[in-house]
């Protein structure tokens, strides 16, 4: 990995304490611990119209700026409500099929408790974002981007949030990124039991590293109010073996809403890399991250942004643990350079060895 994206000896830690988490954020947290999907959420947990705003922001759809913005919510809602009413039959109430303000449908779909409205809300929210990832993906191969030039945009965009956070309150110990070389993708391709390039989710990736555990659940909040939309989280790609339920519960207090919003309430996961030792601890997610393509140079704004936006996403696995179990994951079995001498132990059996090692493996058993 390449130096600190931050250089913390040039940084005084902020006198200030971390903004408690809002219950979104909370509920974010949740996502990425669990490792589930907001396609199975029966309710969102938006209080506020800000909330709203700053939740779009992220998608780069900023609607207290941009006419083109407020177009483009419209534009998506209307789609994923023809869906529903011309492809499964649904029907909806006039407050549904023409809303004032279509930021009122997060705000509707938060609402406590069972509520007719509030779970159709949800099932017009759950197709825009279904929508909103097919036109990314849209946008992005009718510009021909490389996957380079998306890489570099995240690369910065993610290190320009990196001074934020420490500035927040949150102690970071370590906050940088890197890029899997050449090499790594192909031994990682060969070491999996799926050998194509969509399946591996760090080429670009960023470790988080906060002073104390107590940290680590406010880094996940900073995370989702000013990085990363709580639905960009990759399902079934979230591990966590670091924290416990216990240490989760603590920090997010209590939730009774849980048990309506997701199917069933779900423990932190702890799946793994199977390459990994057993004592290596790490929280870990991958996010579809979207970035604003018209900040690469080159790539002129359409004339109509509303029907695919700005953004295209990018993949980019986040690690997050804290200095002392870093330190530890450093020391035996855990440490990186045994991981990868794993990895290659496996691609070696799967390409049934070869060359100088099948010989010396011959004469061990007495062969020539």
């Amino acid at each position: 990995m390449r130096p600190d994206a931050i250089e913390l000896d040039e940084l005084g830690v902020p006198d200030v304490l971390p903004p408690a988490l809002a219950r979104v954020e909370r509920h974010g947290v949740m996502l990425i611990l669990s490792g589930g999907s907001v396609l199975d959420w029966n309710g969102l947990a938006f209080e506020t119209l800000d909330e709203v705003d700053r939740f779009l922001a992220l998608w780069h759809c900023d609607v207290t700026r941009h006419a083109w913005a407020r177009e483009r919510l419209r534009y998506v809602y209307n789609q994923a409500l023809n869906f529903l009413e011309e492809q499964l039959g649904l029907t909806f109430p006039q407050e549904i099929r023409r809303p004032d303000d279509v930021r009122g449908a997060l705000i509707e779909a938060s609402r406590h408790g069972f509520h007719r409205l509030r779970i159709q809300h949800c099932a017009v929210l759950k197709l825009m974002h279904v929508i909103n990832h097919l036109e990314m993906q849209e946008l992005r191969s009718q510009l021909a981007i490389r996957d380079v030039d998306l890489l570099d945009l995240a690369n910065r965009m993610i290190e320009a949030r990196a001074a934020e956070m420490r500035q927040s309150g949150i102690r970071i110990h370590a906050f940088y990124g890197s890029r899997k070389t050449r090499p790594s993708v192909i031994a990682k391709l060969m070491a999996k039991r799926e050998a194509t390039a969509a399946t591996v989710y760090d080429k670009l990736r960023f470790r988080i590293v906060t002073e104390s555990r107590d940290e680590l659940v406010p880094a996940l909040g900073w995370l989702l109010r000013h990085l990363i939309p709580f639905p960009a989280v990759l399902p079934g790609e979230s591990h966590n073996n670091l924290l416990s339920a216990e240490e989760v519960r603590a920090a997010l207090g209590e939730m009774p809403e849980l048990a309506w919003i997701f199917p069933s309430e779900q423990a932190p996961i702890s799946s793994f890399n199977p390459h990994s030792a057993s004592s290596y601890r790490v929280i870990n997610f991958v996010a579809d991250l979207p970035v604003r393509v018209y900040d690469l140079p080159n790539i002129p704004p359409p004339v109509h942004r509303a029907l695919l936006g700005e953004a295209v996403s990018v993949l980019v696995e986040f690690q997050i643990l804290d200095a002392a179990t870093d330190a530890a994951n450093e020391k035996g079995d855990a440490r990186h350079e045994i991981y990868k001498e794993r990895q290659l132990g496996v691609v070696r059996r799967r390409l049934g060895k070869g060359g100088s090692e099948r010989r010396r493996d011959d004469r061990a058993r007495g062969g020539r």
